[in-house]
């Protein structure tokens, strides 16, 4: 028998609770300083039941990785709507939109990843792989099975731009991340058009 609602609900709850106890407990003593024993006491589940979540102690750093996907999957549904000139923009907005909502998730993270060679060179790896789903989504937008020199320079572009606006936004303690995204795609415009008038 398929397992009941309430039962998968249950899981999903019990998933949550290790994850967050985790990563308060990463944050607290040093990734490193704190073992899967000490995050099952702290829940108060089992070994077993960690396992059967999360294969390793880094997987529960990184398993905002597939919710990152599907949102950054729904922002290319809605650039999908509009043409290709305006359509970069759009799915960076979206994305920058869902991004906000996650502002407390991505500052404990990043707090976690900082100074630590091996979860920064997994960061990196995430990064490449979101940039190259944000290639191939733009790639089909045009009707392409794989992307072209055009959907890569459009996701390298894009990443950067976010990149930039998350720094920017966290500088300034907050406000619209959309609104900042939107600066930054048009400075960035600005900043090529006058690397094209300087280039002659």
């Amino acid at each position: 028998m398929p397992p009941s609602r309430s039962a998968a609900g249950s899981r999903e709850q019990r998933r949550a609770r290790i994850e967050q106890t985790a990563l308060e407990l990463f944050r607290a003593r040093g990734f490193d300083h704190v073992t899967v024993e000490d995050v099952c006491a702290e829940a108060g589940v089992a070994p077993a039941t960690f396992y059967r979540h999360f294969g390793t102690k880094e997987e529960v750093v990184f398993a905002y990785q597939a919710d990152f996907t599907a949102a950054l999957g729904r922002a290319l549904d809605a650039g999908a709507q509009v043409p290709d000139a305006e359509r970069l923009p759009v799915v960076l907005g979206e994305f920058a939109a869902f991004l906000e909502s996650q502002q407390d998730v991505l500052a404990l993270r990043d707090q976690i990843v900082l100074g630590h060679p091996r979860l920064m060179q997994r960061t990196l790896t995430v990064q490449r792989d979101m940039e190259g789903a944000l290639a191939a989504g733009l790639a089909r937008s045009r009707g392409l099975p794989t992307p072209d020199s055009t959907a890569l320079l459009e996701a390298g572009v894009g990443i950067l731009v976010l990149r930039v606006a998350l720094r920017s936004w966290r500088a300034a303690g907050g406000g619209s991340l959309v609104a900042v995204t939107r600066q930054t795609w048009l400075r960035l415009r600005e900043v090529v058009a006058g690397l094209v008038t300087g280039g002659g």
